[in-house]
């Protein structure tokens, strides 16, 4: 299977996480009052899973997700996962920041569930963010491939193409772009081999160096999840291809349902 949970899920509705959580933020808040705040992660972790054992049929901590492509393999580990139905992330940071939502997000996906909450324990008051989605399992399977501006420049090129098309259709669409960088490297033999340093330049005077993925030595690629300004961040990708001596980058944006494929070359197609 290309996901891989430790056991079953359940799902379950919004009012009966509702009632969930109320008990469980309860548990977190008395915690963070008795530990303070200076803990690492792990402690509250700890503390939090024998609490909530006597609170709830079942709980786990750091329940296991794994994503399987070929010879790859990434595992993830959830946090706290409450009565095989709510996801909880716990974490120890200045404040709570975008990725701490998406990461969450991405597990909600991978199990199938909808509802997930965040803490983060390092501010005086614990700080949280309600994290849910109505999509299924079945509805990321529901997406399109859009072609119709991509360019197979090379073998490379098409090896991109064909590859990102075979993982949305063993995983689905709507996941963190990073997991699909994550096996694009493994798949081309790692960081180093994937992950160079191009030169920049302007109007003949050098910039520096800057690290970029590419396929080959005149091919560059870059994933995104971008929803809105579309326009303006292709703009800005050729802004970036014009300092460079790469003859074009390969562009895919993972836009919801829509996957959006590009090439962008420095005359425009």
């Amino acid at each position: 299977m290309p996901i891989e949970l430790e056991f079953p899920v359940v799902r379950i509705s919004q009012d009966e996480f509702h009632v969930m959580d109320e008990v469980f933020t309860g548990l977190v808040f008395q915690t963070h009052n008795e530990l303070g705040r200076l803990c690492d992660e792990k402690i509250y972790q700890n503390e939090l899973l024998g609490r909530a054992e006597r609170s709830f049929e079942a709980t786990k901590k750091e329940f296991r997700i794994t994503v399987r492509y070929g010879q790859f393999a990434k595992t993830y580990r959830v946090d706290m996962l409450l009565n095989r139905s709510a996801v909880y992330e716990l974490k120890c940071a200045e404040a709570l920041a975008p990725r701490h939502q998406t990461q969450t997000l991405h597990y909600l996906l991978l199990t199938g569930l909808h509802h997930g909450k965040v803490f983060n324990f390092r501010p005086e008051r614990v700080e949280y963010r309600f994290v849910s989605t109505r999509l299924t399992p079945e509805r990321r399977y529901e997406f399109c491939m859009d072609l119709d501006r991509w360019q197979d420049r090379d073998e490379d090129s098409k090896w991109l193409r064909t590859t990102v098309a075979a993982l949305l259709n063993d995983w689905g669409a709507f996941l963190d772009f990073e997991l699909f960088y994550e096996v694009i490297r493994f798949l081309r033999g790692g960081d180093e081999a994937v992950i160079r340093r191009i030169e920049m330049a302007r109007d003949g005077h050098s910039l520096g160096g800057q690290k970029a993925h590419l396929l080959n030595p005149v091919t560059a690629f870059k994933l995104s999840a971008v929803t809105k300004n579309i326009a303006a961040f292709e703009d800005h990708l050729r802004r970036f291809l014009a300092l460079t001596s790469l003859e074009c980058i390969q562009w895919i944006n993972f836009n919801h349902h829509q996957i959006e494929f590009r090439t962008i070359s420095r005359a425009r197609q």
